[in-house]
């Protein structure tokens, strides 16, 4: 295996200090130092999603997982990322910031050549600072609306390009002290991801005698932390439905396409791939066009130009990167101005007090006199933006008198006190709609009198509940306005739905009902839960009775009755662990769930609250507690596989800390990476 290194890195300044959870804390004397450290940590306990994510970026995931990793080797030259980052990876990176990628890639390499047989594909080594690169904006690029947009091209459902298609997202929240009952200032960062894989979510700590100090979340193939606390400040993101592109429907003969009164011709270029099917590795060569709105994507005998911000910024490491040393609010500000982030929300919190909000992004500067409605059908250049909304336009709420700010991926017009929400004018894209978790915790924080309890911080993160009027309540009326007189065969059903308190409690037997009906009209509609709630069209009363009907068979057929507390069927399972699940789909306490047991009917957990961070801002600094669903290891041979499960079932969390001192007084294990073998260590 060929070997890269660039990055000087002295092993004997790395320390790895791992808790009594195996939460990683790692300590180098460079910036580039500690990062090392960090990718040997992370390797340690999920080689597997690093290798995904590289080799996406690299376009051969296809060949070491198949049909489902082909997908973003092709995304990965329709956008042309590949090419993008090889062309500006030089003038858009900083000379300091190479070194981290350096040493980050150097650590990787070496874990692979000390670790051969857990290598996956060997032509994926050595990766290089450019992949990761690549990593970043491939997955923020799908992130940043391009997913969305090919999906509904494919199923033909453009109109509903914008709304939510992927059972993610986030709750977070800020309280500022002169509102809470110790005059501290309140943080929740709580992202909805997979539970597992390279998208699921890695608690780390990395601290250098360069500045660098910050605990919270990452991916894998993460540089730094994502979302979490430093010694100055806290801040995380929720993903936000802003319009964050356009689509247009090109109006073609052969090769070439129409726009502004001329034929133009469809540039084009060959992406090279290869799928795994079986024992055997196929090569596949496809060819990608473009046009002069951005690359086309063909479906249904059409061609649709995508036309995004997203693939065009290579950015986004190095700002998390200097996010993780801001020390202050403008120094934070002055990361985000970087624009490398073409998504989400801001929340943030710091020791001063200061909180604010921001609906961040690489969102475009549209006419607002034009139609935006897709798909775009127009041949004008007047449709072909090329600007984006300013930093300083977009939706800010910075230290509001009502003392709270929150986003739970509903419209950013709501982000905190009912009378300091934004009021300046709407610009074309931005999200409008909301559903339940935004509208609950509205209702929750605007109905707080007085200062707030810790108890009543935790009531609101931990509700189970649909909110009694709301999107929730608009859009499945008809489920629970359903006649036991005119649907006999359903009444024990319909009586029960109709005395639920509409909570995804584990001994809720209505909830069992609610969350396979959600599941049902979900399938059977072809669309994600959430949205079902924002769509135009409300549930009917036909549909409602044949969901109703259909789980009222399946509980029956698995069960022998329709009385079942939801944690028998809802279950937090991974390795032999397996513990009854509260929450629902779409409710503060997230709960996705996916089919487990088809022949017991049990249902497992695979989305919705994953890592949690809370911390509190004092003048001492940081207090910070923290919860994962599973465990710090993805090895199912680990004794961290599994360890945090019966803590997150019962709502608890670690205390953590980023005091060196007490950190090492209390490590495990203490150790220079490759000095011991920690695999093998904490084998069960």
């Amino acid at each position: 295996m060929a070997i890269f290194s660039h990055a000087q890195i002295n092993k004997q300044n790395i320390t790895i200090c791992r808790d009594s959870f195996g939460t990683p804390h790692i300590f180098g004397n460079t910036d580039a130092e500690a990062a090392y450290g960090l990718a040997w940590a992370h390797c340690e306990d999920d080689f597997v999603s690093i290798q995904h994510q590289l080799l996406a970026a690299q376009g051969k995931l296809g060949a070491a997982e198949g049909k489902s990793g082909v997908i973003f080797d092709y995304a990965l030259h329709l956008f042309s990322i590949d090419t993008f980052v090889e062309a500006h990876y030089e003038q858009d990176i900083s000379p300091s910031f190479k070194k981290i990628l350096e040493a980050y890639a150097q650590a990787v390499n070496d874990f692979a050549i000390s670790h051969p047989n857990e290598v996956l594909l060997k032509s994926g080594f050595p990766t290089t600072p450019k992949d990761i690169i690549k990593g970043y904006t491939l997955t923020l690029t799908l992130m940043a609306g391009t997913g969305l947009a090919i999906k509904a091209i494919k199923d033909n459902a453009i109109e509903q390009y914008m709304s939510p298609n992927e059972p993610t997202g986030s709750n977070a929240m800020v309280i500022a002290p002169s509102k809470t009952e110790d005059g501290k200032t309140w943080f929740l960062s709580n992202s909805h991801q997979p539970l597992e894989g390279r998208f699921a979510w890695y608690e780390a700590h990395v601290s250098s005698k360069e500045g660098w100090d910050c605990m919270g979340g990452l991916f894998a193939g993460g540089v730094g932390i994502f979302v979490g606390t430093n010694q100055h400040l806290s801040w995380t993101h929720t993903v936000n439905y802003n319009n964050w592109g356009d689509i247009y429907l090109l109006k073609t003969k052969g090769k070439k396409y129409f726009f502004e009164n001329e034929w133009h011709t469809m540039t084009s270029r060959k992406a090279k791939l290869k799928v795994k099917l079986g024992g055997i590795t196929l090569g596949v060569t496809k060819k990608v066009y473009s046009s002069i709105y951005g690359p086309i994507f063909k479906a249904h005998g059409k061609s649709y130009a995508l036309r995004f911000p997203a693939y065009h910024n290579i950015k986004a490491a190095e700002e998390w990167f200097n996010i993780n040393k801001a020390q202050n609010m403008n120094e934070y500000m002055d990361a985000l101005k970087m624009e490398g982030m073409t998504q989400f929300n801001v929340i943030y919190a710091d020791q001063k007090g200061n909180i604010f909000y921001q609906n961040n992004g690489a969102l475009p500067k549209r006419n607002p006199a034009l139609n935006w409605h897709l798909p775009i059908t127009s041949t004008s250049s007047a449709y072909l933006w090329n600007s984006l909304i300013p930093f300083e336009d977009r939706v800010t709420i910075i230290n509001p008198s009502c003392g709270f700010v929150y986003n739970c991926n509903q419209t950013p017009l709501h982000a905190t006190g009912n009378t300091c929400n934004w009021n300046k004018p709407i610009y074309p894209g931005l999200q409008l709609f909301e559903y339940n978790r935004g509208e609950l915790f509205g209702s929750m924080l605007n109905g707080i009198q007085g200062k707030m309890k810790w108890s009543e911080f935790l009531d609101i993160k931990y509700n189970k509940s649909y909110k009694a009027v709301g999107s929730y309540a608009s859009h499945f009326d008809s489920l629970y306005q359903l006649s036991e007189t005119k649907y006999p065969a359903l009444a024990e059903a319909i009586q029960m739905l109709k005395q639920w308190n509409k909570s995804g409690d584990a001994d809720s037997k209505a909830a069992t009902i609610a969350m396979l009906v959600h599941k049902h009209l979900a399938k059977t509609l072809s669309m994600q839960f959430g949205l079902l709630m924002i769509r135009r069209e409300k549930i009917t009363e036909q549909q409602a009775v044949e969901a109703l009907q259909w789980t009222v068979d399946y509980m029956k057929e698995k069960y022998g009755s329709i009385q079942v507390p939801l944690g028998d069927v809802q279950r937090l399972i991974r390795g032999n662990v397996s513990l009854p699940a509260s929450g629902l789909s779409e409710v503060p306490r997230a709960s996705d769930v996916v089919l487990y047991d088809k022949k017991k009917g049990i249902y497992r957990v695979d989305k919705g609250d994953g890592f949690m961070q809370f911390t509190k801002w004092g003048i001492d600094g940081p207090e910070i507690y923290s919860i994962n669903p599973y465990g710090s290891s993805a090895r199912p041979n680990s004794i961290h596989y599994t360890d945090q499960m019966e803590l997150f079932n019962k709502e608890r969390l670690r205390t953590m800390t980023l005091n060196k001192n007490a950190i090492l007084n209390e490590a495990v294990y203490t150790y220079h990476p490759g000095e011991i073998d920690y695999v093998k260590l904490t084998s069960k």
